[in-house]
């Protein structure tokens, strides 16, 4: 297998172009998304297996277990925006935005809507929590409905507000030492590696196949968890990835093997003929709940570039540097970095695990979960609904992967593929989030005009014999 791109280097359009013409799918420019709508009612449940909703500005279901975890320090700065559920993390939080800004927790501007319930605790910190001047962190927004509001903060260590902490009703606490405020989750690094490992213990169910920026995961069409295994040095400078003959609902795991760094700029991914990491996709939440990347022994991870990242990221022996935006749970025992433009961590539970699955209610002391024993993947959940009308008014009916997907050689890099919601003013409302939408029109325009070349240079070949 050749491999064109490594991590740190730019990566090629080549990628997201090959995955377009194997989709039969043009880049879409997505319209910019509606204000802010108010909170509403959501359900006290989960959704429902196969329906997670894609990404909007409504909280719709509550989940009380861990969405994004630091075993080490966390660290929000440059221009990202917010992290959706509940964060935890084990040693020093500092939220320090480059110019300034809201920077949001628990609920965010746009999301999963899958959240924690009102009131409940949407940000754990073992050590010290720091807000830059100029920052404000805002907790919990807007959730009023139920007895309880906004969202609570619990700090082992000092809290050094030079910045603004807003829970919005919510309870703060401070001084108590981690054990306190971490409660039952003090123990959770340990979790992450006693599930990692016994996922990295199964035996793979189908292929993986590295072609340029490319990795295609290819099922054997049998029911039941579709187990990839794929090494370090395949996956590393990656940014499409296509999952095909995957069951309806399956869970998916990727086992990472080896020891490097990985270092991934993601562009494209495609479902079964479905490209899934736009917004505009109606399965870009099934897709986002179904997979998991396990990287069992990575010392470092790197989503660079400001595409999705699709799918939950178990890591724990890593630190994260986050400049592209993550769907799904994140794991890592080690420091976390977000410093993109905009990106976000979204919140959608792993339905191949209990222990990483949608939580109701919170359960044990402070709010922490049970520590279960290691669990293999779940049985295949079906997939309701899959001859029930689309989603999205205009769902186009799903066009087969190509055999292949090899990218063209030298192509530009592009931006990312679509352009996400906004979610609201800078005015004490939430934070906009999500990128600009001129550059996502011109990358529409460049790969438009790519597709058109390389359909009209294979005529010209023909034509030629």
């Amino acid at each position: 297998m050749s491999k064109t791109v490594t991590a740190g280097r730019r990566t090629r359009v080549g990628g997201a172009a090959a995955l377009a013409l194997a989709l039969g799918l043009s880049v879409p420019c997505t319209a910019l998304a509606a204000p802010l709508a108010p909170s509403g009612e959501r359900s006290a449940a989960c959704p429902t297996p196969g329906k997670e909703p894609g990404i909007g500005h409504v909280p719709l279901f509550t989940d009380a277990n861990v969405a994004l975890y630091a075993g080490g320090d966390y660290t929000a700065d440059g221009g990202t925006a917010e992290a959706e559920g509940l964060l935890v993390v084990g040693g020093r939080a500092t939220f320090a935005k480059a110019s300034g800004g809201v920077f949001n927790v628990g609920r965010v501007g746009a999301g999963s809507g899958i959240l924690p319930p009102s009131g409940g605790l949407m940000l754990a910190v073992g050590g010290d929590l720091s807000i830059a001047k100029g920052t404000t962190v805002d907790v919990g927004h807007g959730l009023t409905e139920g007895p309880r509001y906004g969202g609570s903060v619990q700090v082992g260590g000092a809290i050094d507000e030079k910045g603004t902490l807003t829970t919005n009703g919510g309870s703060r606490s401070s001084g108590t030492g981690a054990s306190e405020a971490l409660g039952s989750y003090a123990s959770f690094g340990g979790t992450i590696r006693r599930e990692s490992a016994a996922l990295a213990a199964l035996g793979p169910t189908g292929t993986s196949v590295r072609s340029g920026g490319t990795v295609t995961f290819e099922g054997k069409g049998t029911t039941g968890p579709q187990v990839f295994r794929i090494s370090a040095a395949d996956i590393d400078g990656a940014s499409t990835f296509l999952f095909r003959s995957i069951p309806e609902g399956a869970a998916v795991v990727v086992n990472v093997t080896g020891g490097q760094a990985i270092g991934i700029s993601p562009l494209a991914v495609g479902l079964d003929g479905d490209r899934v990491d736009t917004y505009d996709s109606p399965r870009f939440g099934e897709a986002a709940s179904r997979i998991l990347y396990n990287f069992e022994k990575s010392p470092s991870i790197s989503l660079g570039g400001g595409g999705n990242f699709m799918g939950s990221i178990l890591a724990p022996e890593a630190d994260a540097d986050l400049t592209a935006s993550t769907n799904g749970r994140l794991y890592a025992g080690g420091d976390i970095r977000t410093h993109g433009t905009g990106n976000e961590t979204h919140n959608y539970p792993w339905v191949g695990s209990s222990t990483f699955a949608c939580r109701p209610t919170p359960e044990g002391p402070g709010g922490g979960a049970p520590q279960p024993e290691p669990s293999r993947p779940a049985p295949t959940p079906s997939r309701p609904g899959a001859e029930a009308t689309p989603t999205h008014p205009g769902e186009a009916t799903p066009t087969p992967v190509a055999s292949t997907a090899t990218p063209a050689p030298s192509e530009p890099t592009p931006a990312p593929s679509t352009t996400p919601p906004t979610g609201g003013k800078r005015d004490g409302s939430l934070a906009t989030t999500g990128g600009r939408i001129t550059p996502y029109l011109l990358s529409a325009a460049v790969l438009a005009v790519l597709g058109g070349a390389f359909l009209l240079a294979a005529r010209r070949r023909r034509a030629r014999r």
